[in-house]
């Protein structure tokens, strides 16, 4: 391994790797490259602006002699927040940290590339910045991953602000906004004019107070803002939130994630979305309303499928005509026929009188067919001549009768393969699968997700007459971290559940330390445990111990909350959620 750098570099152990332009001039810089090829190792010191071509032609850079690299290899970029790697089409491929080097990636310190058999080691030494952190888009989303990892096990809340200039680019508006910064917080522009700012440690009311200092600055300038755990607690999902929020709000405005919440209105049905993938499919559906095509809906039990099937309807022309909703798999398989199509009177033992079908009655709206490929064979040939003729027969008649239908057909099995193996009819199939909507679960909408559990909460308050109650930082966690077999009707039950096994004066539904896969056990009240022989939960017994502390330390401080954080050592922000959280008021220290 030999040569050296382009740019400004400095060797610092093996006079093989010299600066590419001869006198240029020698600037040390953090980032370090420790190289180890075969029996060797020396350290070489990256520059402050340029690029670094490591191969094995001889005009790399970095040159290293061995048959697995390529001539241009790969390529080490300076830019303002570090080294940006990249491989060059190698035949062979970059390794970083053992895994293929796909597309550019910001390093680390300690992040390890393999070219050939030869690796690179980044060393970066340990800065204390004394001004915000303005990065690039992946440094920041780095950043936002790192910290949404400790939001659980530190039981903080973070906020993300994401801002928009109808004025100026996102360069001068990350000017702007790194005053306003703390140390600890990081701005990075997202493309189009959006600047994402992250603020660790703050909850959604400080953060709006910060987005509304923004939105108040020259350039028209629009805000949303994301909190974690509450909106989220996958990086996509909270930038998606706070970026959505901005690019709703007007110049000058503050919109939450909460408040970007689509309503669709089906009949009687309120529809509320959050989520983009589902934002996309209701309006496929609008557009497929207007045909009098049959349309398929697929998805997990739970997954909100007859709500989609009533907004089908309410967008269609037949709106004003009736909506009937039949699940197939709750009709015995003896009634089947009777019950969609009609009988006769007489036609079989208690058919005391005539009586139309679900189809009939549906006749110039919509007939909703749930769980479709419940169906037995025979009522499948039956529902295929209705669909391709427009007429009926009810059971014990012999003359049709002629109904308007578009029927919307949902189920959780997969189709394809009943027809596969023979248990659906392939004709019925692809007749009815001409149009289809595929619902994604619930645990791939976490947008979704936090929207549902506020409203179900806030609903079931009310139904209970009870003060409104706040999901804590353990709950959402837990919330977004279970997989939701049951998907939305899972969600409505475990909330409002917990929502009415609260006790009495509670502010918050809290985890106790249990697993996030046990979200029944997991999303539970502020209810002490009863004593079990004496013996209660640690974790209650650690709360009263917190709580009574933290009211001693305001006493003892006249209820000056950043020196009563100092004297029990609870960093500030902490200590301001836990008041909130365990609702101390000032009449408990000030006696």
């Amino acid at each position: 391994m030999s040569g050296g750098p382009r740019g400004e570099v400095a060797n610092t152990a093996d006079p093989a790797v010299t600066a590419a332009r001869p006198g240029a001039p020698v600037h040390a810089r953090s980032e370090q490259l420790l190289c180890i090829d075969g029996d060797r190792s020396f350290t070489v010191t990256m520059p402050s602006s340029g690029e670094l071509v490591i191969g094995r032609g001889p005009d790399a850079g970095l040159a290293i002699d061995d048959p697995l690299v390529s001539r241009a290899h790969a390529l080490l970029l300076a830019v303002p927040d570090g080294l940006r790697l990249s491989d060059l089409g190698s035949r062979h491929g970059t390794l970083l940290n053992g895994e293929r080097l796909v597309e550019p990636r910001l390093l680390g310190s300690g992040d390890v590339i393999a070219v050939g058999n030869a690796l690179l080691v980044v060393r970066r030494p340990i800065r204390i910045d004394a001004a915000p952190s303005v990065t690039e888009p992946p440094m920041l989303v780095r950043r936002l991953t790192e910290e949404l990892s400790r939001i659980a096990e530190y039981e903080r809340e973070l906020s993300l602000v994401v801002a928009r200039s109808a004025d100026h680019d996102a360069g001068a508006l990350v000017a702007a906004i790194s005053g306003r910064m703390r140390v600890i917080d990081a701005a990075a522009p997202l493309g189009g004019r959006f600047v994402g700012v992250l603020l660790p440690e703050r909850g959604s009311d400080e953060a709006l107070g910060f987005a509304r200092e923004l939105a108040a600055l020259p350039g028209r300038i629009s805000v949303g803002v994301a909190t974690a755990p509450h909106d989220g607690i996958d990086p996509d999902a909270v930038l998606g939130a706070a970026r959505a929020a901005c690019a709703a709000a007007e110049p000058g405005a503050v919109l939450r994630a909460g408040d970007t919440v689509e309503v669709i209105t089906a009949g009687a049905q309120r529809i509320m979305i959050a989520d983009p993938a589902m934002a996309r499919l209701y309006e496929l559906a609008r557009r497929l309303a207007r045909a009098a095509i049959p349309i398929l809906i697929l998805g997990e039990t739970g997954a909100g499928k007859e709500l989609a099937a009533a907004a089908i309807h309410a967008f269609s022309a037949r709106a004003d005509g009736p909506f009937v909703s039949v699940n197939c798999a709750a009709i015995p398989e003896a009634l089947a026929e009777s019950e969609l199509f009609g009988h006769a009177r007489g036609a079989f033992s208690g058919a005391v009188a005539a009586r139309p079908g679900h189809l009939e009655v549906a006749s110039g709206g919509t007939p909703f067919l749930d769980e479709i490929g419940e169906l037995s064979p025979a009522v499948q040939a039956k529902l295929l001549r209705a669909l391709e003729n427009g007429e009926l027969t009810r059971v014990g008649e012999t003359a049709p009768r002629t109904v308007d239908l578009r029927i919307v057909a949902a189920t959780n099995r997969d189709l394809e393969r009943e027809v596969t193996e023979g248990r659906f009819r392939s004709d019925l199939f692809f007749r009815l699968g001409s149009a289809r909507l595929e619902l994604p679960p619930l645990r791939d909408r976490p947008r979704d997700i936090a929207l549902l559990a506020r409203t179900v909460l806030d609903d079931a308050c009310r139904r209970l007459e009870r003060p409104p109650l706040a999901l804590s930082i353990g709950a959402a966690v837990a919330l977004f971290r279970h997989d939701w077999p049951g998907n939305v009707r899972e969600l409505r039950h475990v909330i409002e559940y917990a929502a009415a096994s609260a006790q009495d004066g509670a502010s918050e539904i809290e985890t106790p330390g249990a697993s996030p896969d046990e979200v029944r056990a997991a999303v539970a009240a502020t209810t002490p445990a009863p004593s079990v022989d004496g013996f209660r939960p640690i974790a209650d017994e650690v709360r009263e111990l917190e709580r009574a502390r933290m009211i001693a330390a305001l006493r003892a401080t006249g209820g000056v909350q950043n020196r009563a954080a100092a004297l029990i050592e609870m960093p500030l922000r902490t200590f301001v959620t836990k008041v909130k959280r365990y609702a101390i008021t000032a009449s408990e220290w000030s006696t």
